[in-house]
């Protein structure tokens, strides 16, 4: 097979830490590969390798060969690699929101993040190919800002398979997508495999296409194994889950940030009443009305663009309610307090807060300062720590597994490990309410079974939440109501006993439809 990428002894470091290496490792033309390991094991350190967007410590080398002219250089290469990533996602929803999703899609062609030049009529011909195969005729005419994650997240890989790379490095790619898009992009990366060298990135199993045959697991930025699908996967992840009991952390937040254990004494924690969400004249949400009490554990699912993180970005007052037909409108929280007594109090964890630290700290902020700064509801710090919320903060982190990276600022960890930072500073200052938007994307699978005990034993011990998934793994046990959205519309409201009933019944039923977690 003809070697595309040779990396021999080839390592990156940043501000004196090892990233990844020393590692030797070649790309075949054709034998599609997939890498894998813990949160900041180096993965995506790795593809900006292959790519060329880092280069490699003095000592080491990197070599391409795509037309058997060998060069130490990506000039003129880089067109021919295609790329799907959270940093590339994160860029759209900081820097672009007013990009057509067509313009994303054709950049593609350049390998520039915005559209400078115009397509041809067979590029723009492939790109129309591509969105009708995805069923993206809708989303190529909107605006980048009013999509979805995981609408933009199927932009970025028609943008990526359009062009027809001769590799393809797919950085969880499907994150964020909901049942329906998973098989979809699945079913597209293995018919593309029969021209693109595919590298992908994941952590869980069923997000490797089936094409993928060679693995390679990294540890501590090292090669650890390496051999066909099957054999060099992580080991059982049940060991990873014992933390220790989350009642006993709540009930030492508490101390520090001085509010009740739970939401017990409240007589409601959110009540909606006929709220709407039009957004650049897009109607996101259908006259919502619902309410959570004290005790309960929401699910929120639906399909891609159903409108659940609208709903969590209302909750938080990130958008506003808009009341029509004779609607209210109305929203309240924590038994009718302001936003601003209530946003301390509301743990939240979402792709939209991680990226409002990019935009507004440059991720230039630590690790603790992140944890410390939930305690005012705020993005960074505003005021120095208490003794006692630097007590819990550091404890969190140490129950996320992140004790040894405290003082490190977030551009330095990788997209798991800021996921893992994030769930720490939700958790910690004991809130009365947690808000989660796929809580557990770009999470090892040991931090997942982590952070699910975790929160299991938080609700055990008093605390409600409402989070949105499109893993059905992910409704723990304690999650005992669902709400399930289509197109921004209440299709179910009721108990999770309901709720399985109408899955196993199937039929027309609105619970049964596809797309929802199963």
């Amino acid at each position: 097979m003809q070697c595309l990428v040779k990396l021999k002894n080839a390592a990156v470091s940043r501000g004196g830490v090892r990233l990844v290496g020393p590692v030797s490792w070649r790309l075949l033309r054709g034998r599609h590969a997939a890498v894998i390991g813990e949160n900041g094991a180096g993965k995506t350190t790795l593809l900006r390798l292959l790519r060329g967007e880092v280069l490699p410590d003095p000592g080491g080398s990197r070599e391409y060969d795509f037309d058997g002219v060998p060069q130490a250089s990506p000039l003129g290469l880089r067109e021919r690699i295609g790329l799907v990533s959270a940093d590339m996602q994160d860029f759209y929803f900081l820097h672009a929101r007013r990009t057509l999703g067509r313009s994303v899609i054709l950049s593609g062609f350049f390998d520039t993040p915005l559209l400078y030049d115009d397509p041809t009529p067979g590029q723009a011909a492939r790109a129309d190919e591509i969105v009708a195969s995805l069923g993206l005729g809708v989303l190529a005419g909107r605006e980048v800002g009013s999509l979805s994650t995981g609408q933009l997240r199927m932009l970025l890989i028609a943008r990526a398979l359009a062009p027809g790379p001769d590799v393809l490095l797919l950085d969880e790619c499907l994150e964020g997508l909901d049942s329906g898009a998973r098989v979809e992009v699945l079913g597209l990366l293995d018919a593309a495999a029969g021209r693109s060298t595919l590298v992908c990135v994941a952590h869980r199993a069923e997000d490797v296409p089936s094409c993928v045959g060679h693995f390679t697991r990294l540890e501590c930025g090292r090669v650890a194994a390496s051999g066909e699908r099957g054999t060099v996967w992580p080991r059982d992840v049940s060991q990873a889950a014992g933390a220790p009991g989350s009642s006993i952390i709540i009930a030492a937040s508490h101390a520090a940030g001085g509010g009740p254990a739970s939401g017990s004494e409240l007589d409601y924690l959110l009540r909606m009443g006929s709220v709407s969400v039009v957004c650049d004249g897009a109607r996101l949400l259908h006259d919502v009305s619902w309410e959570v009490l004290p005790g309960q554990c929401w699910a929120v699912v639906g399909a891609n663009g159903a409108g659940k993180s609208t709903l969590l970005r209302l909750i938080l007052s990130e958008v506003a309610p808009y009341a029509d037909d004779g609607g209210t409108g109305t929203i309240q929280r924590l038994g009718g307090a302001t936003m601003d007594e209530a946003r301390p109090r509301l743990g939240v964890v979402s792709p939209a807060l991680q990226a409002a630290y990019a935009r507004e700290l440059g991720w230039e902020v630590t690790a603790l300062e992140t944890v410390l700064s939930g305690f005012r509801g705020s993005v960074g710090m505003l005021d120095e720590p208490t003794d006692a919320e630097l007590l819990g903060a550091r404890d969190w982190l140490d129950r996320v597994g992140l004790s040894d990276l405290a003082e490190r600022p977030l551009r330095r960890l990788s997209y798991g490990q800021q996921r893992r930072v994030f769930l720490a500073r939700a958790m910690a200052p004991a809130p009365v309410l947690l808000l989660l938007d796929e809580p557990f994307s770009g999470l090892d699978a040991p931090s997942r079974a982590r952070m699910r005990r975790a929160l299991q034993e938080s609700a055990e011990a008093g605390l409600s939440f409402v989070m949105a998934t499109h893993h059905a793994e992910d409704m723990i046990a304690a999650v005992n109501r669902v709400l399930v959205l289509e197109a921004g519309r209440v299709v179910f409201m009721g108990s999770r006993d309901e709720y399985e009933a109408g899955q196993q019944g199937g039929g027309d039923s609105a619970v049964a439809k596809e797309g929802v977690p199963r």
